[in-house]
């Protein structure tokens, strides 16, 4: 009996060590320090089991935990890899692109050439510098325009999909209080402030605003995550994105952690959903019309991080912050099971201090269809002194509403000396733009020719 109680328990580590492999490779790859744990774990339970056994019932045990927890792992956690139901694929060698400079820019700090990866053979193109960082983007008309939240200013650049396009970004509206979000719908457009949505108007169509109306004011600006991302669907009505006052705490604000539906004739609004601790990016799905947005989740000091999210919005629900996050954890501090019971869990774990800023469907963009058929979401990356991966740009397969598979980087590189992305924005004409708020410079990103043939015909 003494003997079956050592086996039973052996087992149960080598089960623990297997999960806790799999899930840290899943998360951090296999490079992180967190891998010592699961290292320690199969160690031990070999080493015991050893003692208990031969070695092929060694062998015996260490195929079946792991077969177990691969079972259990596809289970509970399908966000991770590696999956029972999804052949396991090597992925192919990035490109290496480097980024065409005009010549204009070639003296500037841009002197050294500077490379990006790539799983597609794009072209990635700086077409404008600006004189602050761009923090939000929004393309309307063949036109960009970008926000400049430092300066209190939006700034326009035109025939953005032409060759060369403007020279020197257009003063399109200064004198705001920090704006970020921008929205358009029905040949209107409308900029978040942190404490109002306002109206812009250029009666004359000279590409300066000449007039403005606030359609919503009295937003809670007491401090906290003031930036307000802002998007509108095919009715033109907006959605504003309300981040929280503090980590995870229990508002007084009922309007923290929420986002709003605003009719943009009126300015009524009511909640459309709420437990979202700072939702900054925010797109309407092309085919379903529903909301999508990602969410930073809050930092638990001297422990990992909970995974940053990506959430399909439904009306109503409630998605758990200050309670619980991801996948229905509770919050050490504020949660419980009931609470989160009650909650509706991510739709993806993003990877932890992926730090999500942009999203963006790729249905319009000129390329290969599995690139059009994607989510992408800009992981800003984070300072934090596990975060080894950096800013990047990662993809998600959509089809029919749903996220299908892993993500995947779909472009990397960035050196935290010259390269900090913070925006994405996706144009009628077909190509991906980028903000960088270290250089302050807007990248194009095209697919060659031959994508634009190809993307052609299966539109």
């Amino acid at each position: 009996m003494k003997k079956q109680v050592q086996r039973l328990t052996v087992a149960i580590i080598l089960l623990a060590g297997w999960l806790s492999a799999f899930l840290v490779t899943g998360q951090y790859g296999r490079s992180s320090l967190y891998l010592l744990l699961p290292v320690f774990l199969l160690g031990a339970g070999m080493g015991l089991l050893l003692k208990l056994t031969n070695i092929r019932a060694t062998v015996l045990t260490l195929a079946i935990t792991a077969l177990a927890s691969l079972a259990l792992l596809n289970q509970f956690f399908p966000q991770h890899m590696p999956r029972l139901t999804a052949q396991k694929t090597t992925s192919p060698d990035p490109y290496l692109i480097s980024i065409e400079v005009p010549v204009a820019d070639q003296l500037s700090e841009f002197m050294t050439e500077r490379f990006l990866e790539s799983t597609a053979p794009v072209i990635i193109q700086l077409i404008a510098r600006l004189p602050s960082p761009g923090r939000q983007m929004l393309i309307v008309d063949n036109r960009l325009y970008v926000t400049l939240s430092d300066l209190g200013a939006i700034y326009l650049i035109d025939q953005i999909s032409s060759a060369h396009p403007t020279d020197r970004p257009i003063l399109y509206h200064s004198g705001l209080d920090r704006p970020f979000g921008l929205a358009a719908g029905n040949g209107r457009l409308f900029v978040a402030e942190p404490y109002q949505v306002i109206e812009l108007f250029d009666h004359n169509q000279d590409l300066q605003v000449d007039a403005e109306r606030i359609l919503l004011d009295g937003l809670p600006d007491d401090g906290g995550h003031w930036m307000r991302a802002l998007t509108s669907d095919i009715d033109g009505f907006l959605f504003l994105s309300i981040g929280s006052r503090c980590n995870a705490c229990e508002e007084e604000d009922q309007r923290r952690g929420t986002i709003m539906r605003i009719d943009p004739d009126t300015g009524a609004t009511r909640e459309l959903a709420r437990g979202l601790r700072n939702s900054l990016g925010l797109a309407v799905a092309p085919d379903t019309g529903l909301l999508w947005g990602t969410d930073i989740s809050r930092v638990l000091q001297g422990r990992i991080p909970p995974a940053d999210e990506l959430n399909r919005i439904s009306e109503g629900e409630h998605y758990g912050w200050p309670y619980c996050y991801g996948q229905q954890t509770p919050d050490p501090q504020l949660g419980s099971a009931q609470l989160c019971h009650d909650s509706v869990p991510a739709t993806v774990d993003l990877p932890p201090l992926c730090q999500p800023m942009g999203l963006a469907f790729g249905n319009r963009l000129m390329a290969p269809v599995e690139y059009q058929n994607s989510i992408y979401i800009l992981c800003s990356g984070s300072g934090y002194r596990l975060s080894l991966s950096g800013p990047k740009i990662i993809r998600f397969s959509y089809q029919q509403g749903a996220i299908i598979g892993n993500s995947s980087d779909f472009l990397r590189g960035w050196n935290t000396v010259w390269g900090a992305p913070i925006a994405l924005a996706v144009s009628d004409q077909g190509d991906l733009y980028i903000s960088d708020e270290k250089t302050q410079a807007i990248y194009r990103v095209r697919w060659p020719e031959t994508a634009h043939q190809d993307a052609q015909t299966v539109r």
